[in-house]
């Protein structure tokens, strides 16, 4: 971190916190508010000309695409993919989490009580006190930057194993185009230190991203682990894929299949049921209807009567 935003530890504690940003926007509001930011926010570093706007990806980017990790390859079977797949997703919804802002103990929270805690100290005069409040703060920033870029790795994971293997179910291409849609356009990224490339990877620069926080913090803050913000989308993504069927992950529909050759069946025992009842008396016929009803079915009528036996 700067050491010119932490050096006014009892006098000043901006870091752009508190700047006036709207945590109560709409999806529409927030989208069309980031988008003016972006705007804002890169004019300011294009006139400044602390860093280039497009160059995201090569000052001091951490993920660019030429280095993105094919942690988990090609997948030769359908079992093999989805143990890389949830290994994968497990990750990226942890990495997630910790930028939520209504998570227990995600990264902006842990900043804001040291930053509390500094203020604290300064107030009291305590060298030792406002030494190690400063350390703290330290700390604090630094964790943001670093759970930031976690996430950003987690995701290129996710990306490129989607990439590697999007030949192997018929949900790959849709699931990697759900989490591309989850993030902002590179542009907007670019004003606080991200970028997209072509092949949808994020990458980091360090320095424009410390410089956002110092200077727009609440702005990160929402747009990153905000309500509508990118971690809390695709941490979103992530579990609902994670908490979905097996078939659904794989795309084939066997569930619905089996559930319609179940009906098949049904229905033909029904016919042959119905058949058989026409040759037997009212009574009987009224038996069988009730016996083969919901809830009630023969199975459950046994199974109930046994069980009040096995009570009594």
């Amino acid at each position: 971190m700067a050491a010119s935003g932490i050096g006014g530890i009892g006098t000043d504690y901006n870091y752009g916190y508190n700047s006036g940003y709207n945590n109560g926007l709409n999806y529409e509001s927030w989208v069309n508010s980031s988008n003016d930011k972006a705007d804002e926010l890169r004019d300011k570093y294009a006139s400044t000309g602390s860093t280039s706007g497009t160059s995201g990806a090569s000052n001091t980017s951490s993920t660019g695409s030429s280095s993105v990790k094919n942690k988990y390859g090609t997948a030769a079977t359908s079992s093999a993919y989805l143990r890389s797949y949830q290994m994968a997703l497990s990750d990226l919804e942890d990495s997630a989490s910790k930028l939520q802002m209504y998570e227990k103990d995600n990264v902006f929270s842990k900043y804001e009580e040291a930053l509390a805690k500094a203020e604290k100290a300064g107030e009291s005069g305590n060298a030792d006190a406002i030494k190690s409040a400063q350390a703290d703060v330290e700390k604090a920033f630094g964790n943001m930057v670093s759970a930031i870029d976690k996430f950003v790795e987690d995701y290129n994971t996710t990306v490129s194993f989607l990439k590697n293997n999007n030949g192997m179910t018929a949900t790959a291409a849709e699931d990697l185009a759900s989490f591309g849609h989850s993030t902002l356009t590179d542009k907007a990224l670019q004003t606080f230190g991200l970028s997209k490339d072509k092949d949808g990877y994020l990458s980091v620069d360090k320095e424009k991203l410390t410089e956002s926080l110092e200077e727009s913090y609440d702005f990160v803050k929402e747009t990153m682990g905000g309500q509508y913000g990118i971690a809390e989308r695709v941490g979103s993504k992530a579990t609902r894929i994670l908490d979905s069927p097996v078939d659904k992950i794989l795309g084939t529909n066997k569930t619905a299949s089996t559930e319609e050759t179940e009906k098949k069946g049904s229905s033909s025992s029904s016919s042959k049921a119905s058949s058989k009842s026409n040759s037997l008396p009212d009574s009987m016929t009224s038996f069988a209807n009730f016996a083969r009803s919901g809830a009630y079915n023969l199975t459950n009528y046994y199974a109930v009567g046994m069980l009040l036996n096995t009570i009594g």
